[in-house]
């Protein structure tokens, strides 16, 4: 190469030097964080009809006779129910605990109740009717104070039907021993003398419709109920 050519070649270089020392590099875009994701909570917090996912993530679901869903937990003072119908209307609900020869009828619509029977031999007989309580709807203090009273009185509470979700419902029983049988019968609002439940092989008066009150007597087979023990 002459020398002539090699100037050339030197000042081509070193013009080229300056665009390659300013030119920009690429942007690389940020990979996106994940969105934070609600822990799930051991129990429930409150008892206001709405099934929130974080609230009942680790429940065990059973399907009642239509397919509505039943979600179960559990601690060490109380089992926890949610109900979900697979209709949108507004439910209400009886669920029935056995225990030592009582059953109790935990009722939700409009107000919240609690009836007795008592076995004698193959009879069921009741010793305790409804008295409607906790009407109130709202959060007010009256109103929560009235759940909180009404818990402790009663040992269960629930989410009245006019709370919450309309096809949603929670309820919270204490346990008062070991082992409790119980059985779960739903009533919508647009067919309030039709049932659907669980376990769905009831066949007992659990799933009877008793539109003029409850009867003095009723035939339970609490053989065919959930047993649900405290762990």
């Amino acid at each position: 190469m002459s020398i002539c050519h090699k100037i050339v070649a030197v000042i081509v270089f070193v013009l080229t030097l300056p665009a390659c020392q300013d030119a920009e590099p690429t942007a690389v875009p940020p990979t996106p964080s994940p969105s934070p994701q609600p822990e799930p909570t051991a129990v429930p917090h409150t008892i206001d009809g709405v099934l929130s996912p974080n609230e009942w993530a680790s429940a065990e679901i059973a399907a009642l006779s239509d397919g509505s869903e039943l979600f179960m937990m559990q601690d060490d003072t109380y089992l926890y129910l949610g109900i979900r119908s697979a209709t949108p209307e507004m439910i209400g609900a009886n669920v029935f605990v056995e225990q030592d020869g009582q059953v109790r009828i935990l009722h939700t619509s409009a107000a919240l109740g609690t009836a007795v029977y008592q076995q004698n031999d193959a009879i069921w007989q009741q010793t305790q009717d409804f008295d409607w309580q906790c009407r109130d709807t709202s959060d007010s203090a009256a109103a929560q104070a009235a759940r909180a009273a009404y818990l402790e009185q009663n040992h269960w509470l629930a989410a009245n039907s006019r709370m919450g979700t309309p096809n949603e419902l929670e309820y919270q029983i204490e346990w008062t021993g070991d082992v409790q049988r119980i059985a779960v019968s739903v009533f919508r609002s647009t067919a309030p003398d039709e049932r659907v439940f669980w376990p769905a092989t009831l066949n007992d008066a659990t799933i009877q419709p008793n539109p003029g009150g409850l009867p003095a007597e009723m035939d339970f087979a609490p053989e065919q109920w959930a047993a649900k023990y405290r762990e």
